[in-house]
């Protein structure tokens, strides 16, 4: 029937009060009931003769479906109606390329089942559909598909159509069709299976211009899946890796297994996967050149019954070769660094336990990102290394640079250190083979004197006198002096500290005797990273009745020449009776000496160039000497253990040896409240001979540890003519000026620990 057509103007207010709201009208007729939308147009009719069997329309995808056992009536339905297209959206974008970041490899993003979107195309003002397709149909059941005409053109549309050839699709009665301006025509299709097959069919539409078809399609249940045609990756290096992601959808009806196909040097991950009807994955391609070239390949994706059916992606990428240049980074002037040469990276002198830090500058001049190792030399062990880089590996930007810390840690003193660094950008760029020079220098820790000479003080009092002690080099110096300042007679503060880099310290040594005689104690001052320094503590101490001879340095000088000559194992009068009677001669420094034949070029034994760390380990106090010592005592390491009291423990017994010539005599100092003394404290002993001593401990406090170094000061005893010539007197009588012996200072030592614990306590034996 004829669809009576308002005006254009009254079709744009139609069309005003259409977007504003809408109505529905139910409209029941003999043997039908439907619920059809109503514009709100008073003047637009719309004739409807009713057909036998009742049509139901679907909540989601609008269209109807037919009851099973139904007919289709000669009847003909006309729905003018004004739709709006909208756009599903999709899961993954069609571009060639994607953005997605590296996270997202290998998920699965869930799509919603829709209806699919339908193609349209516009045939002389006409929009209609290309293809309308029947999925997820069933036998025994009619399915019902709504094809829209919409008269996009300025003038009154007319039509006919036929119906399908075939008996599987039909439609209502064909009828002229009038389609105003801006007016949508809706035609029911229903589909009806009797066989598990693909239907095709055509309906055929005839205008005054000509005719064209909408082609009809079921389908049955299908594994699908789509893809970019095309992919392309970034430029990369060789020997680097890029990557890029795009995203392959399921677009079938049943569950599907994709497995992937692709050549090197490319590789996509995942290779296998399982994809549900509706989901997409995100794939990652890497692209991992060895060769410089054009890459342009095809990756297949097998997939459905038996992996038969497949789908491909153009994989297109360039590699190319990076190139990086080193250079050493505010150069000086003992550093090379010209190009085709050997580059060397020199640190200069660096303290000992110092960090120097030098930086080398990587530029890549090429259009693509340079990755670059940086390896030390392996043939070298691990702990060996002074030389460290931080950074192992890394990348340099196109056009860009890069610096990258060397560090030079030294540990030796005294040692010239050589390595190399090896600075290697992948693929087939040519290595840097830097070399790394550096010089371990250790403190300058140096004494304003070698020997202190406190002169003679009266017993009972202190003197005092100051030196400094000074680091030249900029390393900072850690020391300590190898004395025991509350039970030695010599005292020096501070004993150990830290000195920094061109720094000065002053040293307060002080000097309290504590009987009458003479003392000589040499002092070994240790530095870390650095030979030990001696420093000479001479004093003499008088009482009323006691003045023995003063002490001077150079004494010190003249015992060290008569040990190398072999005479200190003789008695200072034995030694004078010899020069009267021409046995020994003196030298233009006063030393004595043996007279020999030797020719007059061959010069008389000196005392020799000792090293530090040999005459530290070496004094005589262990079973290896340089020089024999005089005097040594057994045990030199006393252990009291624990002592559970209440009663002192058992003294232990000392033996003392005299390894010279003549009569030493020994005496022992203790302060008034040192917990550890020797009797006797004063003693002579005969020449090559032992006397036998007791040491004695009483702890003044139950569970304290105690541990002290006893020092004792041996010389030998002389007698000498007095000034009138009468009889004989001790050298300890004649006035300081007179005396003419030689002076013999002696020093032993001994090192003592223990611990005190209460009765019924546990009582371990600890040294200290």
């Amino acid at each position: 029937l004829p669809l009576l057509c308002p005006s254009s103007q009254e079709a744009s207010h139609v069309q005003k009060q259409q977007a504003e709201s809408k109505i529905q009208i139910k409209v029941i007729t003999p043997g039908l009931a439907r619920v059809l939308p109503l514009d709100l147009c008073s003047r637009c009719v719309m004739l409807i003769q009713a057909a036998p069997s009742p049509l139901t329309r679907t909540r989601d995808s609008g269209d109807y479906t037919m009851n099973s056992g139904s007919c289709l009536s000669t009847s003909t339905m006309a729905i003018p109606t004004i739709t709006g297209s909208s756009a599903a959206l999709s899961a993954c974008s069609s571009s060639n390329t994607s953005a997605h970041p590296a996270s997202f490899m290998g998920t699965q993003i869930c799509i919603p089942k829709k209806q699919d979107k339908v193609k349209k195309r516009v045939i002389w003002g006409i929009e209609v559909a290309e293809e309308l397709q029947w999925k997820g149909w069933a036998l025994g059941k009619e399915v019902t598909k709504n094809l829209t005409l919409k008269n996009l053109s300025l003038k009154i549309q007319k039509m006919k159509y036929r119906s399908p050839k075939t008996k599987f699709f039909f439609t209502v009665i064909p009828q002229p069709i009038l389609l105003s301006p801006g007016i949508t025509f809706t035609l029911p299709i229903i589909f009806r299976p009797l066989e598990e097959k693909e239907y095709v069919d055509q309906l055929w539409f005839e205008k005054a211009e000509g005719m064209f078809c909408v082609d009809l399609r079921a389908t049955l249940p299908c594994h699908s899946l789509t893809c970019p045609r095309s992919l392309q990756l970034p430029t990369c290096a060789v020997g680097d890796m890029t990557e890029a992601w795009f995203c392959l959808e399921n677009v079938g009806d049943l569950p599907t297994f994709f497995t992937w196909e692709f050549p090197s040097p490319f590789q996509i991950l995942p290779t296998t996967g399982l994809l549900e009807p509706g989901q997409a994955s995100c794939i990652k391609v890497t692209f991992h050149p060895l060769m410089a070239t054009i890459y342009e390949v095809q990756a297949t994706c097998w997939y459905g019954e038996g992996s038969k059916q497949k789908r491909s992606i153009q994989l297109q990428a360039v590699a190319k070769c990076a190139q990086l240049l080193v250079s050493i980074k505010q150069k000086r002037p003992e550093d090379r660094d010209a190009e085709g040469f050997q580059k060397v990276l020199h640190f200069g002198s660096v303290a000992v336990g110092c960090t120097a830090e030098r930086q080398i500058k990587l530029y890549n001049p090429s259009m693509v990102s340079a990755p670059f190792r940086i390896e030390v030399a392996p043939d070298m062990l691990a702990k060996d290394h002074t030389f460290s880089c931080p950074t192992t590996n890394g990348i340099v930007p196109p056009g860009e640079k890069k610096f990258v810390s060397v560090f030079f840690h030294p540990e030796t003193l005294d040692i010239r250190t050589i390595d190399y660094l090896s600075i290697m950008p992948s693929g087939c760029a040519s290595h840097t083979l830097l070399k790394v020079v550096g010089f371990c220098r250790g403190p300058e820790v140096s004494l304003q004197h070698r020997c202190v000479n406190f002169g003679w003080v009266n017993l009972g009092e202190t003197l005092e006198q100051t030196l400094w002690v000074e680091n030249k080099s900029d390393c900072t110096a850690y020391f300590q002096f190898a004395i025991d300042c509350q039970e030695s007679v010599f005292d020096i503060r501070p004993a150990f500290g830290t000195l920094v880099g061109k720094a000065r310290m002053t040293l307060h040594c002080s000097f309290q005797p504590t009987h009458p005689t003479i003392y000589s104690r040499r002092v070994a001052c240790l530095i870390h990273h650095q030979d030990p320094l001696f420093l000479d503590l001479i004093g003499t101490c008088h009482s009323d009745s006691t003045k023995p001879a003063i002490l001077r340095p150079q004494h010190l000088a003249w015992y060290r020449t008569h040990l190398a000559r072999g005479l200190t194992l003789y008695p200072p009068d034995i030694l004078g009776t010899m020069l009267r009677e021409k046995k020994l001669e003196q030298d233009k420094n006063g030393a004595l000496l043996i007279p020999t034949e030797a020719p007059e070029n061959v010069s008389a034994p000196q005392y020799p160039l000792i090293s530090p760390m040999n005459e530290y380990f070496f004094d005589g106090t262990s079973d290896i000497a340089i020089f024999p010592p005089p005097v040594s005592i057994e045990p030199t390491d006393v252990d009291f253990g624990a002592c559970p009291g209440p009663r002192d423990p058992n003294p232990v017994p000392l033996c003392l040896m005299n390894h010279t010539k003549g009569k030493i005599t020994v005496v022992w100092t203790r302060r008034s409240d040192c917990p550890f003394w020797v009797t006797p404290d004063t003693c002579d002993v005969p020449p090559l001979k032992s006397m036998a001593m007791r040491l004695h401990f009483h702890p003044p406090y139950p569970n304290c540890l105690y541990a002290v170094e006893l020092e004792a000061f041996a010389v030998y005893k002389v007698c000498a003519g007095r000034r009138d010539g009468g009889g004989e007197g001790c050298l300890s009588s004649l006035e300081p000026e007179q005396c003419c012996c030689e002076i013999h200072p002696l020093c032993a030592k001994l090192l003592l620990g223990w611990i005190v614990v209460l009765t019924g306590l546990p009582s371990p034996r600890l040294m200290g």
